[in-house]
């Protein structure tokens, strides 16, 4: 089996800020396909489609789809989440 890039024998360990940085990496990379995603879904309902559709079709739930269509539902739900300790 070959060895992944990351699998390198004799490399110095990573620093705790290295480490932080892929959750930020990663963070930041799934917020901006979110964006894309949600603006792409708002496009479609401005094209006519209806949001019962949107839903079927991509398997989100009606909540998530919701939190999609208005960018104002989902900061609500952050600031909640992030009241509660949630994160995110």
């Amino acid at each position: 089996m070959a060895k992944l890039e990351w699998q390198n024998v004799g490399m110095e360990p990573m620093t705790n800020d290295e480490i932080r940085a892929i959750k930020a990496d990663y963070e930041t990379a799934l917020e901006q396909a979110m964006q894309q995603r949600d603006e792409r879904l708002r496009a479609a309902v401005t094209s006519g489609r209806k949001q019962a559709d949107l839903v079927r079709i991509t398997g989100m739930s009606r909540e998530a789809m919701r939190q999609a269509l208005d960018p104002a539902i989902r900061e609500a739900v952050r600031q909640a989440r992030t009241r509660k300790g949630g994160g995110q």
